[in-house]
């Protein structure tokens, strides 16, 4: 390919939108994360384990990392309450909660852990990641009438 008969003007009006388009690329790949997980990961600062959670923290407040976070990975379902904000995953659950002072600290655990975990916030309204809780009616001892 020769460069002969391009004007100046066009040549760079090029390069400058390969690196803009390259530049996007790149970013919208780092940003993301493979997982909800990773994520947070990528953007949040570790605050180490607790009770074998995963823990983050950050001076953003709840709902800002909600938003971000669900902007970038969509829940299969949240439950917004007084104590934070939890948010279920296919492979995770991860709870968004106000720190004293001001901030959130995040903590993520596999979906069976975090559920257990956070059973006093969650139980009853996160079911499996097939459905609520709310849907499954069957066994004990009123089947049937």
């Amino acid at each position: 390919m020769s460069l002969r008969g391009k004007s100046p003007l066009a040549l760079v009006a090029g390069g400058v939108l390969l690196l803009v388009a390259l530049g996007l690329l790149i970013g919208g790949l780092s940003s993301c994360g493979s997982s909800p997980r990773s994520w947070v990961k990528d953007h949040y600062a570790s605050a180490g384990k607790r009770n074998g959670s995963d823990v983050y923290r950050t001076s953003e407040r709840v709902e800002r990392v909600t938003k971000r976070l669900t902007d970038a990975w969509k829940p299969a379902d949240r439950l917004t309450d007084p104590g934070g904000v939890f948010l279920r995953y296919s492979d995770d659950l991860i709870a968004i909660r106000p720190r004293t002072g001001g901030g959130s600290e995040i903590s993520v655990d596999d979906a069976e852990r975090g559920y257990a975990h956070w059973y006093p916030f969650v139980g009853g309204y996160f079911g499996t990641y097939s459905g609520r809780a709310e849907g499954f009616r069957g066994g004990g001892p009123g089947t049937g009438k």
